[in-house]
This record gives C-alpha cells, structure tokens and sequence, in this order.
C-alpha cells in the first residue's frame, strides 16, 4: 500500500496544524476506506490495527489532558485526525513489511539456496536420478548444481551439455539455470547447451518448454523446435529429422559437417583419449554421419572411407596424420 504523494502533503499540514477543513475530511475519507479493507496487519509486539489505534488514541488523549485550557475550539477534532495520521503510519509501514514477508517466503533468494555438485569429465556419458523421479545425462565437461531441497525446489545450474527427463509435477516447476537463460518446465524433456564462445541451445524432445533470458524476454518451445541464444537475442526454429543434437543421448556419436579440428575434439571426450595430429589451415576436410557402439579403432576405420588419414594407436594417446583432403 502507498500514500498519494497528495495525501502526503495534507498529513503533513495536518502534523503542522495548517490543514484547511477540506483536507482533514480528504483524509478522513482515505483513512476510513483504507479502515474497511480486509487486512491482518501485526506490529514487532503482535498487535492488531485495531489494537494500535486503541492505544495510540490512549497516549493522545492523555497527553492532551496535560495541556492547559485555553486550546483552541476544534481542538479535538485536531486530535482525533492526529491519531488517525499516526495509525496511518502504522498501517503503511505494516502493509510493506507483510507484503515484503509474502514475497520472500513464496520466492526465496537464490543466495539462501544450498546445492549438491555433480561433474562429467571424459569417456563416458554421466547418468544421474534426482530425488522427484527425474533424471539427468551428463555430457562430457558438464556440471550440474542441485538444491540440496530439491523435492521442495526443483532447482539445478548447469555448465556445459546436458538431457533432462522430468517428472511431472504441476505444483513445483523444474527450473535450470544455465549461463544467460532459464529454463522451466513441467515435466517434459529437453536438452540444454551452453558451451564458452557458442551459441546457448535449448532443444524440446516432448512437452512444452518457457525460456527467458535476463531481459525478461520468453520463448516457449514445442516438441522439435529449439532455441539458439546469443548476443542477447534468440531465434526460435524447428528441426529438421537431420539435427543431431539428441544423437549423443542414445549413445550415438554423430557428425554433420563438422571439421577436423572438432572431430578431434570429440574424438578426445567421448573416448577419453589424448590425440596428436599435424593439422593445418589448408587442411579442409569435413565429416557427416552416425555411428553407433563403435570402439575407437573400428570407428577410425570407418571414418578413413571419407578423409584420408592413417592412425596410430598406442592405449590412451593417438596419433593421427591428415592429408589433404580431395
């Protein structure tokens, strides 16, 4: 509740005593529609309004029969505005802080929030049940933050890739925070990427998804469509069956038109290995495809089909020598 900065001028010339009759009943009208509200208010001693204005009216009038005669005639009426401005302070000040408690208690600080970590590094793909019946996959050089009350705040923070199944749940959102959006939903799946110096993804496998960013600005995705943030700005578009972005979820490695360097890259996190190379600029070569529970080696097999390559393997570190591509 707020005071009309004119209800404000004529309490304070009533405090001064130079309000004119007009504005003494201006006041009174506000304060005795403001009276009729169906409000709790309680004070730091757990007092009602009504008790306030008891008493408040109490210490007026005994500090008026201390004053010598002679007080003007509209004396009383003076005093009995009086304590209404004073009550009316009260009130003000007991709707703020009850309607401040309100907030706070439906929307907790984020600072207040205690959270469990989980990390992913490299070589396989990281698989985790959450306390609702939801579960999460971690991608490589992912971590994940949950709140440790996560039945009653169904919250994470995410850093780097990772495919949410959530269980429904219409009283309780499931929100993840990642590095420039919020995502909220249901119960639904979805994947989320954001990885250092590329674009932020937010892709929908069923159900449907709210994403903001700190703009307040919202996109809601249907199934096989997905977000591409950046710069402050996102695009919304449908995928084609082509898009690989679920590939990794069901164990399946895919390339589309990627380059050498990020296969190599890839190559590296999801086998866990350290590969040597003597890649150059003029060194143009690209791969598409799919493949699915190949080991390593099978795989380089594969791949010299369409890039001309040879490969050494030695446990953990590869070694591999591009030609140039035709």
């Amino acid at each position: 509740m707020r005071i009309h900065p004119t209800l404000s001028r004529v309490i304070s010339k009533i405090l001064r005593g130079k309000a004119t009759p007009s504005e003494i009943d201006l006041f009174n009208g506000w304060y005795d529609e403001a009276g009729s509200e169906q409000l709790e208010i309680r004070d730091h001693k757990g007092r009602t309004r009504s008790q306030i204005e008891e008493q408040l009216l109490s210490k007026i009038q005994n500090h008026r029969s201390d004053k010598k005669a002679g007080d003007r005639p509209d004396s009383n009426a003076r005093g009995s505005v009086i304590w209404k401005v004073a009550a009316s302070v009260i009130l003000v000040i007991g709707l703020v802080l009850f309607g401040q408690r309100l907030f706070q208690d439906d929307l907790p600080s984020k600072e207040e929030i205690s959270f469990l970590t989980f990390k992913n590094g490299t070589g396989m793909i990281k698989k985790i049940r959450l306390p609702d019946g939801s579960t999460v996959q971690l991608f490589h050089r992912t971590t994940i933050q949950v709140a440790e009350n996560f039945t009653e705040q169904r919250f994470l923070k995410l850093e780097g890739e990772a495919f949410f199944e959530v269980k429904r749940d219409s009283l309780h959102p499931f929100r993840v925070e990642s590095a420039h959006l919020t995502t909220e939903v249901l119960g639904t799946s979805f994947l989320i990427k954001t990885l250092p110096g590329q674009p932020e993804v937010v892709a929908v496998k069923t159900g449907l998804v709210k994403v903001s960013d700190s703009l307040e600005a919202n996109f809601m995705l249907h199934p096989n469509f997905r977000l591409d943030y950046e710069k402050q700005s996102g695009a919304v578009s449908e995928m084609p069956s082509s898009d690989p972005i679920f590939a990794w979820t069901e164990d399946v490695l895919a390339f589309q038109k990627t380059g050498m360097s990020e296969m190599i890259q890839i190559l590296e996190d999801w086998y866990g290995v350290k590969i040597t190379h003597n890649l150059t600029k003029k060194i143009t070569c690209e791969i598409s495809g799919s493949y699915e529970n190949q080991s390593l080696e099978n795989l380089l097999q594969l791949i010299q089909y369409s890039i001309p390559f040879t490969y050494e393997l030695n446990g953990k570190n590869v070694t591999l020598h591009f030609k140039n591509c035709p």
